[in-house]
């Protein structure tokens, strides 16, 4: 069987992959650190490797007897926001597995970026690969870091012949999130009556065919070209109603205006300054909660084969392995 490194294998995406892979007839070789939590590979059909994706040694050790290579670990909390904090995970990190993709000659590269990479749009005019990066998203360590790493990617197709896909996922839904990354907003609407809601909205998408798609780049696709795969584009007043709906019980949802947002925003930016203390409802984030943030999934659709999202089936989906996994508490 052609096999596969698989970086982040034991988040909510890379243990999706895992499993796309194995039913598309690879091996998955899951390189996670020393230590940490694997509850979302529980089932998984894979080759552990423990290993530090930053460290030369662990990423050439990795690859070398592998074909492909899927970039899925980045560090993704929001906090703290100064890109400092990230530019080792996701930048550094990212630059080692390009060398050393070039050094074993892997056949193909597929990064993992983000949607915020370009500009978002609104529901008649969603953002695509076309558009730019916002510049204001500088402030976000985090956009700001997989924006430069994405950036090292696409320079490395062009000056040394990197075989490189980059796919820009928007925000996944599905099981296997062990460590609560998306599944934090699922969770928050799911165990509360009462759920306060921002006033812009997400692309959602169905974590499993985003990993389908991933694992279709590794055929599909054309090298040097990144692909939004986005899912259904919705406001979080509609979503939370739909995991209303999903819980058959009466939620109350309440509003907060984008001014308030934004004020909150700016005294978590100052106390980072001040204080050195990190929240996550900083100027950036507010924002974003208060953007149409919606994007395209047309051209991943049409060369990725990407399948479009049915949210409900999604949220099912998420809800079913978050309680079989005790992470939804009894609402009788």
């Amino acid at each position: 069987m052609k096999k596969v490194l698989v970086t982040g294998a034991n988040g909510l995406l890379g243990a999706n992959v895992v499993r796309q892979l194995d039913v598309s007839g690879y091996r998955a070789i899951a390189m996670v650190r020393k230590g940490s939590n694997r509850e979302a590979l529980k089932g998984a059909n894979y080759d552990l490797f423990e290993g530090d994706i930053a460290n030369e040694q662990d990423v050439n050790a990795a690859i070398q007897k592998c074909e492909y290579v899927i970039h899925c670990a980045a560090k993704t909390s929001q906090v703290p926001s100064h890109l400092d904090n990230y530019v080792k995970t996701n930048i550094i990190a990212t630059k080692t597995i390009i060398a050393a993709c070039l050094k074993f000659n892997i056949k193909r590269f597929i990064f993992v970026s983000t949607a915020n990479c370009f500009t978002n749009g609104t529901i008649e005019n969603p953002g695509n690969e076309s558009s730019k990066f916002m510049p204001w998203l500088k402030d976000s360590g985090y956009a700001y870091s997989k924006f430069l790493a994405q950036s090292e990617v696409l320079s490395a197709f062009k000056t040394l012949d990197l075989p490189a896909i980059v796919v820009n996922p928007t925000f996944m839904i599905g099981p296997y999130d062990a460590q609560t990354s998306s599944g934090k907003l699922l969770l928050y609407a799911h165990n509360n009556k009462i759920v306060f809601y921002p006033p812009g909205g997400k692309s959602f998408v169905d974590v499993e065919y985003a990993a389908k798609a991933i694992c279709n780049a590794l055929t599909e696709g054309k090298v040097g070209e990144s692909y939004l795969l986005a899912g259904k584009n919705m406001t979080y007043k509609d979503f939370f109603r739909l995991i209303a709906k999903q819980t058959a019980r009466r939620k109350i949802l309440i509003p907060i205006p984008s001014f308030l947002l934004s004020t909150i925003g700016k005294m978590s930016d100052l106390m980072e300054y001040l204080f050195s203390i990190s929240l996550a409802l900083n100027t950036v984030n507010a924002k974003l909660l208060s953007l149409d943030n919606y994007f395209s999934n047309k051209k991943a659709m049409s060369e990725l084969k990407l399948k479009e999202t049915n949210l409900d089936d999604a949220v099912s989906k998420a809800v079913d392995w978050f309680k079989q996994n005790g992470f939804i508490r009894d609402l009788t």
